[in-house]
């Protein structure tokens, strides 16, 4: 037998077992030639003569003699010539040659089962050989044999790699054309193996369909990953540029075979990140709302497709995920285009979604046509949700354009119009009337302020000292903030009358705090305060107009006029502070170029005290505009001027310019970090900070991180620091871990930063990291570092129970402790005080919250909280902390803007949502008198005097103790107490009839009746519900406080007196409290400031 014609013969005898093979795709075997006679197998050799009766073996291997093949004679004896071969073939890998015989061609082809097989492959050294061999066909089968023996011996495989790339080549002729899939498939799998992930991708990406064809595993799914996240790094940095072909053939079957639920989020998610807007459109197109799912999916008219897929592609965009920093503005504007047309393709649009899209983009002119046509139709019901969802989440310019879009196409107020008609209602909707009444009575009615807390604080704190009276002014201002309870005012007129000077401001200032949004009643408060009132002051006179744009704040149309007066009349710098405060309050974000132009006459009078409420004034009326004329004019005089107070305002007032800009405030930014003033670079955090506000933004937490341990001014690196906390909020979970180190920082007030970090972005969550993290600071040797620590912990725990987060009692105790305790620093009392205020802000029912429940930013709550930490130069500006409180209450109302008394069935415990328990004022104990002494002689005497009565046979004492009079009245002793009883376990879910707070709704199951129903998906705090019984049956409805919210004569601006109705129901959404708990609204009456 010649070796040679041997070895020819496992190239065409190869093919005949690519039955066996059990590599996908592989090409046919080839028809077999010549005749076949029985008991012997035919192939054609390289010579073109034909070799009869020989077999080929694959996939077996010769332990003892490695890299050689044993060709056996016909007829034989197979073991016998398994020691001695009669041919040996060097370097020919896995092959054996051995005779073939009836028994093992039962079928055609290779029976490999009828053959001896080695128990394990212990080495991938003979193939590897073959890939060398000068035959293509015995290199293609080298080849696929080593694709099913890759992943066990990738590391012998690995030193042959610059052979397989070779072999993968377009142009390569080392192997048939249609083997080099399989070529570029091994060498992705070895790279795989080895972790060269790039490269894996890479030549996965030339296998093509050889890749298409693997079975699901560990190796596809990484490799897909892979090739996803390729594909959106190409995208990010060429969007223009297309896609590998195979490449993209990936991508789309994987966002083919996901369109539905948790599967078609992740699809729509990837379809954004790629910027493919008709995938998002087939992926929702091809999806059904979970009522349908089960359904036929035949064609239908009136097919509800999943529109929870929309709403989450909207959450990412509004999130600032998904990588959009770098969307182009067109991509926006079309992306926004393609959510309006599919949210309106449901018989039912979700008009929450709808309403952000539209402020989101700006689109007033869609808003107003929308709805123009729905009261038309008289669809008020959506026409209320809507407005009711702009109130809360547009800008005053976005709602004014609406209001006076409405007004041109006839539906604006007409004059004398009654109060019910349906124009008049959407007016006072948009305007934000209707929810300032609502909350204002939820806020009067449930206000649970504990009275002791203030009490003990403000006999803890000497008021003769300007920082503690300020302490105990924000700390009432907190707790009562828009409960319009003027309680402990009253109560302790002594006290307020010991205001002077800059505390007299604040404490007048506090009015609009807790009067806020008391548009009716508030001004007739804050009125003898004003210039021209019956109390002359310039402090309080300055303070009233701060606190009447508190008041109004985000509604300039009640407090303009007053303002404006004062502003460009008033000679005293104190009264144009407050004007300037009150105005930029008011008139947030309307971008009214006039009232900027009065506030920046005030800037250039260069008066610090002027000048300062000028500099943050200018930036919150252009709040987010970027206005170049602004900003010119705001950054060269923060260059000329002297007064640092000036250059400071300003600075935070250019911050306010580029809120919520992102990537388009990278020149200011710029400018503002390489300033060589360090007020100027205390501005540019600041301008990170609003610009990337709960972002995220990868980029701008590393330049904070820098700028906080490497710039040389303390106030720069705190503020860097801080920053962290607006940029993260929506990633809070994140914050601990980032700033943990900076919490440890040998610096002061990197470390103060910190703390400020962890309760902005942590507030109200309750996170426990972040509480492990803050409460080490309450003991650091700096005060204001306790003090940092001290409000955050108030921030964190805003709203949270004992049985949500344990340690709310043992920290309220903390800030008990440290304000009585008259050894601790001033610095460090003053913040425990702000944090006994914070917690219980709002009579207990508000919280502090960046954003909105619809996922916006919520721009109230960020430009309030810049102000608050502002309190570090100025304390007046701690009372912009008010406008990042937000009620915890939702309120359902029908057609009519009543509230139908409604129940809800809470799926928790009670405890977990209940109020604090007061606080129990501790009575002095009766000092009790001394035991006297008793001699040693006196004691032998009475003991003589004892045993001669026992002689003379009285009765003598016993052990027994005498009945107490207490014991004697319950009727029974005190040797025998009687067991307490054991509290009955607390039921696992309770029914509650007032609006619960928004951690209760989670886990509520809405029980109405059959009456009501909700009229869509909202995530507002007001909520309209829809009549299902026709009008049949009058149900119960709450009374609202009407001397909350007296009616006003058209045209006057005159409160008419009306008698208040009594009560007759209970109230739903806002019950009343006890009587002894709170006054009614009591008389205008004026404050006993001294001069």
């Amino acid at each position: 037998m010649d070796v040679a014609a041997a070895a020819a013969a496992a190239c065409d005898l190869w093919a005949d077992n690519r039955a066996s093979d059990p590599v996908p795709g592989a090409p046919q075997a080839p028809e077999k030639t010549g005749a076949t006679p029985p008991g012997t197998w035919n192939q054609r050799t390289g010579d073109g003569k034909y070799l009869r009766g020989w077999q080929l073996l694959p996939l077996q291997y010769n332990a003892a003699m490695p890299g050689v093949a044993l060709v056996f004679p016909a007829g034989s004896n197979r073991a016998a010539h398994a020691q001695q071969p009669t041919a040996i073939l060097p370097s020919s890998g896995t092959f054996y040659f051995q005779p073939l015989t009836t028994d093992s061609l039962e079928t055609p082809g290779l029976e490999s089962a009828s053959m001896p097989v080695p128990a394990v492959t212990v080495s991938a050294a003979g193939s590897l050989a073959l890939l060398e061999d000068d035959d293509k066909g015995v290199r293609a089968y080298a080849l696929q044999h080593l694709l099913t023996i890759v992943a066990q011996f990738w590391a012998e495989i690995s030193d042959k790699l610059p052979l397989l790339e070779a072999m993968a080549e377009p142009m390569s002729g080392e192997i048939p054309s249609e083997f080099r899939p399989f070529a570029a498939l091994l060498t992705s799998k070895t790279y795989f193996y080895i972790g060269v992930l790039n490269e894996a991708v890479e030549f996965a990406l030339k296998a093509g369909k050889a890749f298409e064809n693997e079975p699901a595993g560990e190796y596809k799914e990484t490799i897909i990953a892979g090739c996803i996240d390729r594909a959106i790094a190409l995208t990010s940095s060429a969007p223009g540029e297309k896609l590998d072909p195979n490449l993209q053939a990936i991508v789309d079957s994987v966002l083919r075979s996901n369109n539905s639920g948790e599967s078609g989020k992740l699809a729509m998610g990837l379809a954004l990140s790629l910027r493919r807007l008709d995938l998002i459109e087939m992926i929702f197109l091809t999806s059904r709302a979970s009522s349908q799912a089960s359904s036929s999916t035949g064609p239908s008219k009136n097919v509800a497709h999943d529109e929870g897929l929309l709403r989450y592609v909207l959450a990412e965009v509004v999130s600032g995920t998904s990588g959009n920093e770098n969307w182009p503005p067109e991509f926006r504007e079309r992306l926004f285009a393609l959510l309006l047309r599919l949210l309106h393709l449901n018989s039912t649009p979700d008009w929450n979604s709808i309403t952000t899209v539209w402020v989101q983009s700006g689109d007033w002119q869609s808003c107003a046509e929308a709805l123009t046509k729905l009261v038309n139709e008289q669809n008020l019901l959506d026409a209320y949700q809507i407005g009711f969802d702009l109130s809360e989440v547009a800008t005053q310019g976005f709602v004014e354009s609406v209001r006076r879009t409405l007004a041109e196409a006839g539906l604006g107020p007409e004059e004398g119009a009654e109060k019910s008609e349906p124009r008049k209602v959407l007016d006072d909707i948009l305007r934000g009337e209707k929810s300032a009444e609502f909350f204002l009575n939820f806020l009067s009615k449930n206000n649970k302020t504990d009275m002791s807390i203030l009490k003990v604080t403000k006999e803890s704190l000497e008021d003769r000292y300007s920082i503690y009276h300020s302490a105990i002014t924000f700390t009432n201002a907190f707790a009562h903030c828009g409960t319009t309870s003027d309680r402990f005012l009253r109560e302790n007129l002594d006290w307020l009358g010991r205001a002077s000077n800059w505390a007299k401001f604040s404490a007048t200032a506090a009015l609009g705090l807790i009067h806020r949004g008391s548009w009716v009643n508030g001004i007739r408060v804050v009125r003898p305060y004003l210039p021209g009132g019956s109390a002359p002051s310039k402090f309080s006179e300055g303070g009233a107009l701060f606190a009447l744009g508190l008041i109004y704040a985000g509604q300039k149309e009640g407090a303009e006029a007053e303002l404006r007066k004062a502003l460009g009349e008033g000679n005293d710098p104190i009264v144009q502070h407050g004007a300037a405060l009150g105005l930029g309050v008011s008139a947030l974000a309307t971008a009214d170029e006039e009232i900027y132009e009065e506030i920046r006459t005030a800037l250039f009078q260069d008066n610090a005290t002027a000048g300062e409420a000028a500099g943050y004034a200018m930036g919150l009326v252009m709040l987010g505009t970027a206005s170049e004329k602004a900003l010119e004019e705001m950054m060269s005089y923060a260059r000329e001027t002297q007064h640092e107070k000036i250059i400071r305002s300003l600075a935070v007032g250019i911050a306010f310019l580029m809120y919520g800009l992102r990537e388009r405030a990278e020149p200011i930014i710029k400018v503002l970090t390489e300033e060589k003033d360090a007020i100027m670079r205390y501005g540019g955090m600041f301008t990170i900070a609003l610009a990337y506000a709960g972002t995220g933004n990868n980029k701008a937490i590393k330049k904070l991180l820098h700028v906080a341990v490497s710039d040389v001014n303390d106030d720069v690196r705190r503020a860097a620091v801080t920053a962290l906390g607006f940029v993260l909020f929506r990633n809070h979970t994140q914050v601990p871990r980032i700033v943990q180190l900076l919490a440890e920082s040998y610096n002061p007030h990197v470390r103060h930063g910190a703390t400020l970090a962890l309760g902005i972005s942590c507030a109200g969550t309750g996170l426990d990291a972040a509480i492990e993290l803050l409460e080490p600071m309450t003991r650091d040797p700096v005060d204001f570092v306790r003090q940092g620590a001290y409000i955050s912990l108030a921030m964190v725990l805003i709203q949270q129970s004992e049985a949500q987060t344990p340690k709310v009692a043992s920290i309220r105790e903390l800030f008990n402790k440290v304000v009585a305790d008259k050894h601790e620093d001033p610095m460090a009392r003053f913040g425990a005080s702000l944090a006994q205020g914070i917690i219980d802000a709002g009579g207990r029912n508000m919280t502090l919250s960046l954003a909105t429940r619809a996922g916006t930013l919520n721009m109230g709550a960020i430009v309030g909280m810049t102000l608050f930490v502002q309190f570090w130069y100025w304390f007046p500006l701690a009372h912009g902390l008010g406008l990042a409180l937000t009620p915890t209450t939702v309120i359902a109302v029908d057609e009519q803007l009543r509230v139908p008394k409604i129940e809800f069935n809470c799926q928790a415990k009670a405890s977990l949502f209940a109020y604090p328990n007061t606080q129990k004022v501790k009575k002095e104990e009766e000092k009790k008198k001394a035991k006297a002494a008793v001699l040693s002689t006196t004691a032998r005497a009475q003991a003589r005097a004892k045993s001669k009565k026992a002689a003379e046979g009285e009765a003598m004492d016993t052990d027994e103790k005498p009945v107490d009079a207490k014991d004697e009245a319950t009727g029974s002793t005190s040797a025998t107490p009687s067991k307490k009883e054991r509290k009955s376990a607390e039921p696992s879910s309770f029914k509650l009839s007032a609006s619960p707070a928004p951690n209760a709704l989670k886990k509520d199951s809405k029980q109405t009746s059959a009456s009501t129903q909700t009229q869509s998906v909202a995530s507002g705090s007001i909520v309209l519900l829809r009549d299902t019984t026709g009008g049949q049956g009058e149900g119960e409805y709450v009374e609202l406080d009407k001397s909350l919210w007296p009616e006003v004569i058209p045209g006057q601006g005159e409160v008419v007196e009306e008698e208040q109705a009594p009560q007759t129901t209970a109230a739903a959404a806002v019950p009343p409290i006890n009587p002894e708990e709170e006054a009614g609204m009591p008389e205008p009456f004026e404050y006993p400031f001294e001069d």
